[in-house]
């Protein structure tokens, strides 16, 4: 029987090339975004495999969650979610910050509990959350960033836990990818063991198939997330 993922937040970056490489490996694809236009020319770039595709505005969290199920019925059931979409702004205002969690903590909330009370009634079933590696400690750049992945990772752990503490057949993973070369990161500075998007997609892949409660990518990122976690405060704010 043929798999089906459903990836949430797939018109550029990370989340394309994740379907296309899960599209690849011959899973029926479901992909949403903002920009339909970008949706349909994930579908074109590989016309033999099989797309389903749906406008998406996280921040409306209901809405969302209505497309997410429409989607669901659409292609006839799914194995795995995954939870992509997100916003971050360099020194944002108010109105960004606002935004930011309207989108990596509301509406990735929403997003999350349905998709986890679909597998648990379906028995079984993967939910995938890209959080980053920005979960582990906050910065003095973007702390409203840092704050709705480190809820991210909170409530994946959460969610984690009920599923084993009541049997409930739902593998919850958290990606903790470090830079990528997205839109999102272009222009930053200091950047470091960057790398490319279908880099990052080739080991999501790997690390869901192998149910990884939490997967740094890359792997290497593993480090860092243990070097920031133990540094001191005062320190943390020098070095960053």
């Amino acid at each position: 029987m043929t798999k089906k993922v459903i990836i949430i937040g797939a018109t550029s970056g990370i989340g394309k090339s994740l379907a296309k490489y899960y599209a690849q490996h011959e899973y029926e694809v479901g992909i949403t975004g903002r920009r339909s236009g970008l949706l349909t020319e994930i579908a074109r770039e590989l016309p033999d495999s099989k797309f389903f595709a749906a406008e998406m505005d996280v921040a409306q969290a209901q809405s969302a969650i209505e497309i997410l199920n429409d989607l669901v019925e659409k292609m006839g059931g799914v194995d795995i979610i995954v939870i992509n979409a997100g916003v971050g702004f360099p020194k944002a205002n108010l109105e960004q910050e606002l935004q930011t969690v309207d989108v990596n903590a509301r509406g990735f909330l929403a997003l999350a509990h349905w998709s986890y009370q679909h597998f648990k009634l379906k028995g079984k079933g993967k939910l995938v959350g890209i959080s980053s590696v920005a979960a582990v400690r906050s910065s003095p750049y973007s702390p409203e960033y840092h704050a709705t992945k480190a809820f991210m990772a909170s409530y994946l752990e959460g969610l984690r836990l009920r599923s084993k503490k009541w049997k409930d057949g739902v593998d919850v993973i958290e990606i903790r990818p470090g830079y990528v070369d997205t839109d999102m990161t272009k222009g930053q500075k200091g950047m470091f063991w960057v790398a490319t998007p279908e880099k990052a997609a080739k080991q999501i892949f790997k690390a869901v198939d192998a149910n990884k409660s939490v997967a740094y990518i890359t792997r290497r990122y593993r480090l860092i997330g243990l070097l920031v976690s133990i540094l001191p405060e005062w320190l943390l704010a020098k070095v960053l």
